[in-house]
């Protein structure tokens, strides 16, 4: 028996990366899974992945800035399963054209903004939207906010990505405080690096030591940790955990700015000792 047997997910951004593991460990736990992705080739690869391991699973595709994309998800695992109870709002503008322009403030242009808000912001919004009468219909459910650093943190890049995010984690609080009397939790889940296949062929060895010197712990993340912590969140195990937002990322956003300065120089002995 798994924990989360007889339940029916919808999993966004699940043709690759941090999407398609959370969505492989919510189908080993026992849930039936919608793989929701921006194209049907990347939905079909994680559907056949899922359904080649003996999970339960279907598909649909769509592009979320289109504010019809979120009702036809919906549907679509109504159709498969009937009904849905965990919602994971996990897909996120990450096309190099888009990033690229998302940059300097006094540079961007509205577009940047309104496409990165309406896939990474409203979209959300409007799977919730749809999903909560289906979820008070079954007695209740779970949604996690997949959010990011960006959204705590100022940075010298990616501002409509972290104020997308940083809306993402409020909008979290948001159903959390309107829908829990009627049994539905919300919870955020804050990440960093994650080293997905892609950023793992691109990025190079300079940059990760970079980022893992920042973290509190002796490495930087891979998917599987995001997903197990966003499984435990869905399940009845966190029951009572709701309108909270975990940080799933090393310790990147809990420490002061100059920790890996510090560490460095303790290490080369050129700290003042009392």
């Amino acid at each position: 028996m798994g924990v989360l047997d007889g339940k029916v997910a919808i999993v966004t951004g699940a043709g690759s990366g941090i999407g398609a593991r959370i969505a492989h460990v919510l189908a080993e736990q026992g849930a039936k899974v919608l793989v929701a992705a921006s194209r049907a080739e990347s939905a079909a690869g994680t559907t056949q992945a899922i359904r080649d391991a003996g999970g339960q699973v279907a598909s649909a595709f769509g592009d979320l800035a289109d504010p019809a994309t979120a009702q036809h998800l919906v549907d679509a695992a109504v159709a498969a399963f009937g009904g849905v109870d965990i919602l994971v709002n996990n897909a996120a503008v990450t096309d190099a054209a888009t990033l690229a322009k998302d940059a300097n403030i006094a540079d961007m242009d509205a577009a940047t903004w309104e496409r990165t808000l309406k896939v990474n912001t409203i979209a959300p919004a409007l799977l919730c939207k749809a999903v909560i009468p289906h979820m008070i219909a079954r007695g209740g459910g779970s949604i996690v906010m997949v959010a990011s650093g960006r959204g705590v943190q100022g940075d010298l890049g990616m501002p409509a990505y972290g104020a997308s995010k940083a809306a993402l984690i409020n909008l979290a609080l948001n159903v959390a405080t309107q829908y829990g009397k009627q049994g539905i939790r919300a919870n955020s889940v804050v990440v960093g690096m994650v080293m997905t296949p892609p950023l793992a062929a691109s990025i190079s060895p300079e940059m990760i030591a970079l980022f893992t010197a920042h973290h509190l712990t002796p490495y930087v993340a891979d998917p599987q940790d995001i997903a197990g912590p966003v499984a435990f969140l869905v399940s009845d195990a966190a029951r009572f955990i709701t309108g909270a937002t975990l940080a799933v990322d090393g310790g990147m956003t809990s420490h002061a700015a100059p920790f890996a300065d510090v560490m460095k120089l303790s290490s080369a002995g050129m700290l003042k000792q009392d």
